[in-house]
């Protein structure tokens, strides 16, 4: 009895649900099939609007369980008076509606970190100067704040005193080149590019110069790039050099070949698929909070989907 009085309630309620948990899981995938990453922002909002109406609609009916909305306004939209009381209503709802997702467009248009503007115009003319055919630049710059903002207002985010000195690793600048006690980074890109980077080295007042640093970024992101084969496209192939630069090119290489022994994973495509298969430490790593595995993952997925959108326009040519 009681579930046919409020049949139509719970459809519309499980309606709503539904769609919204659609909104929440799909925005990320979507924004990244789309390459707008907006989207994540804009579809996480969506759903997280549709649960608090799915929610509302529950508590009226617990807080008012005899007054039927629709019944409601029929019968006042039979009077002028009730009518026009009625689209005022109607109007209030859905400006506040539009006032919401203004904010949301708001917040996901992210203002550019303050030490940013000194140092983007430098970015463009290494990159162009050394990778002019990049694909996606933007994303060099997401590389940037992703490597030395803990947050947008931090003192050291978009630094070239930037520095990361644990036990295990060194990193510093703009790009956080890095050394431990297996690899050093820099030495191995003076080897590579000698006319580049001729005088930048760790015990040299160069060091913190930023542009040897944004320079380094560039080339190593170059040089990944270029090592990468039989990528489905450039945004998959610009996906794998983001993984490497973080992860290093044989940790890469190494999770292509396992995703090519699982059944349904294509190693052409690290969206879906090499981002789900690794060889990666997937316990606790000493000195971090997320194992090896998560931080490489999140690397590309937070670059590509939260940090490259505000830079697209300062980066084109």
């Amino acid at each position: 009895m009681i579930l046919n009085k409020y049949r139509t309630d719970i459809t519309r309620v499980l309606s709503l649900l539904a769609v919204a948990t659609v909104f929440s899981l799909g925005a990320e995938p979507f924004a990244l099939l789309t390459r707008q990453p907006a989207f994540a922002v804009w579809g996480l909002f969506s759903g997280l609007a549709l649960y608090a109406v799915a929610l509302s609609h529950v508590v009226r009916r617990i807080l008012f369980p005899k007054v039927e909305m629709g019944r409601t306004a029929c019968i006042a939209s039979q009077t002028s008076t009730g009518a026009g009381l009625v689209f005022i209503g109607v109007c209030l709802v859905l400006s506040s509606t539009l006032l919401l997702l203004g904010n949301v467009a708001q917040a996901s248009d992210q203002p550019i970190p303050k030490n940013a503007h000194a140092y983007l115009p430098l970015l463009k003319t290494e990159q162009q100067t050394w990778w002019p055919k990049a694909p996606m630049p933007a994303l060099l710059a997401g590389q940037v704040e992703q490597e030395t903002c803990i947050s947008l207002t931090h003192r050291r985010c978009w630094s070239r005193l930037a520095e990361l000195k644990t036990d295990r690793e060194q990193g510093i600048g703009l790009g956080q080149i890095t050394r431990t006690k297996r690899f050093d980074a820099l030495a191995e890109l003076r080897a590579a590019y000698p006319a580049a980077l001729d005088g930048w080295s760790w015990d040299s007042e160069s060091l913190y110069d930023p542009a040897f640093q944004l320079r380094a970024l560039v080339l190593k992101d170059r040089q990944n790039f270029e090592m990468i084969k039989a990528a489905a496209n450039e945004r998959e192939a610009m996906a794998f050099t983001l993984a490497a630069y973080n992860g290093g090119a044989g940790g890469l290489a190494s999770d292509r070949q396992l995703c090519r022994g699982t059944e349904g994973c294509d190693a052409a495509y690290w969206f879906g698929h090499v981002e789900h298969t690794s060889l990666k430490a997937k316990s606790l790593a000493s000195g971090y909070k997320k194992t090896f595995f998560e931080i490489n993952r999140e690397y590309v997925r937070t670059i590509f989907t939260v940090r490259q959108a505000k830079y697209i326009k300062a980066m084109a040519i």
